[in-house]
């Protein structure tokens, strides 16, 4: 029988195994946030007695929107999987995934209370790749982003960073307990997952703890100055009505409250024309030095760092096509032969939001660079007339519909290995087997 009993640096934790899979689900990379220490940089968990269960996964973040996708969410929410095949291989290379969400929604956790499904379930891909993944949660918009450091000192910055660091470094330490190589680290993330490791990147606390990076379609300038952070802060309380002088509230705010506000903040800043995430990293000098576009091309790690083709389709898609014409008015969008409003539009805010961005920090990067550009529609993205948009690209790399599109086809199981090949190659070498840039 698969040995799925392991020893970490606080204590031993029993996984399970299955579909030549070990798993350890649940596993505490930190003290749980809450009461005095929510609001603030996570601590290490305490070590336990005994032989810690890890055979189901936890709850997610709670959310900023979309919670109803995300079903099973709570304050006590740091908690890790690891992903590790089955072999008798020892020192396999780690792939620790960061999801993207708007620093909104998202998690690593359950779907449902009912189910064991997982909002990212590894198996396949960790199988494909021969590497052993680790998937994580980090606190999420209110108690993640929020910066309310200006109105008590006991609410801290940039907790969700913080939390990232510490799951990072629980990796570091321990990940050999279950095969791993402690020396062979890549982080790999999309969207807000992916700009947050352009700021780990060059951080002096994180940069050790990984060795190299894949970043997919990062929503790259996506942080608040000081003066930026302040402003949402106050119209966030003002929408969940509590006051300077209450803001200890928010540490046992009603969920539906943290949801309703979030939401509505997120409505005022699109309404403004801002198309940064109304939750966002602050850059405070010290976590944050400054903008990780100006940052991240200091940095020497292996870097593989791509986008979709048809980023911004996700975000107007849905909109109706009269809205679209007043904002290509408003917005002054050159007439395109051939081409509306609403596909105008979303190449222009794809160039501006991810393109743009991405080959600035690509042309000028100091450690070796690999480029992709992601082109490939699933057959029912195809026959929706969807376009290739963000984060369509999941499915077909974790071979999981994840309510997206479904996979089950040979043309998208073909173009999902091939991306777990590429991946994984640059998992264990640090390297890809191609110049410039690939079309995917």
């Amino acid at each position: 029988m698969t040995e799925t009993l392991v020893t970490t640096g606080y204590g031993q934790i029993e996984g399970i195994a299955e579909e030549g899979i070990k798993l350890f689900l649940g596993v505490p990379f930190a003290k749980p946030p809450v009461g005095d220490l929510s609001f603030r940089h996570p601590l290490p968990p305490e070590p336990w007695e005994g032989v810690l269960s890890a055979a189901r996964a936890k709850a997610n973040p709670v959310q900023g929107h979309g919670h109803k996708e995300y079903r099973v969410t709570d304050r006590d929410c740091l908690y890790l999987n690891v992903f590790a095949p089955d072999t008798a291989e020892d020192k396999l290379p780690v792939m620790v995934w960061i999801f993207g969400g708007s620093y909104c929604t998202g998690g690593s956790g359950l779907t449902d209370v009912d189910s064991d499904e997982l909002l990212y379930d590894m198996r396949r891909f960790a199988r494909d790749t021969k590497t052993i993944v680790v998937t994580f949660n980090y606190r999420l918009n209110m108690e993640g982003f929020l910066n309310l450091s200006y109105i008590d000192p006991s609410f801290e910055m940039n907790n969700g960073l913080y939390d990232q660091i510490a799951a990072l470094r629980f990796v570091r330490e321990n990940i050999g307990a279950f095969g791993g190589d402690d020396k062979n680290i890549t982080v790999f993330g999309q969207s807000a997952g992916a700009a947050c490791i352009l700021a780990l990147m060059t951080h002096p606390d994180a940069a050790p703890l990984f060795d190299k990076a894949i970043v997919q379609s990062a929503c790259v300038d996506s942080f608040w100055n000081i003066e930026e952070s302040r402003k949402m802060t106050e119209l966030f309380l003002k929408y969940i009505g509590v006051s300077r002088n209450e803001v200890g509230k928010l540490r046992t705010i009603d969920k539906e409250a943290v949801y309703l506000a979030a939401k509505r903040l997120k409505r005022k800043v699109f309404s403004g024309g801002d198309v940064r995430c109304a939750f966002s990293p602050v850059i405070d000098g010290v976590t944050i030095r400054d903008y990780p576009s100006r940052l991240a091309s200091g940095c020497d790690k292996p870097l593989l760092m791509g986008t979709v083709k048809s980023e911004a389709n996700l975000f107007v898609n849905d909109v109706p096509d009269i809205l679209m014409f007043i904002a290509a008015r408003r917005f002054r969008l050159k007439p395109e032969h051939g081409k509306g409003a609403k596909e105008r539009y979303a190449d222009q805010e794809t160039e501006a939001i991810y393109k743009a961005p991405a080959r600035a920090i690509t042309s000028a990067y100091k450690g070796p660079v690999w480029t992709y550009e992601y082109t490939y529609q699933t057959p029912q993205i195809r026959s929706s007339g969807a376009g290739c948009f963000h984060a369509s690209e999941l499915p077909v790399l974790f071979a999981q519909d994840m309510g997206i599109t479904d996979v089950n086809d040979p043309e998208s199981e073909k173009t999902g290995d091939l991306m777990r090949s590429i991946w994984g190659e640059f998992a264990r070498t640090g390297k890809c087997g191609w110049e410039g840039k690939r079309v995917i």
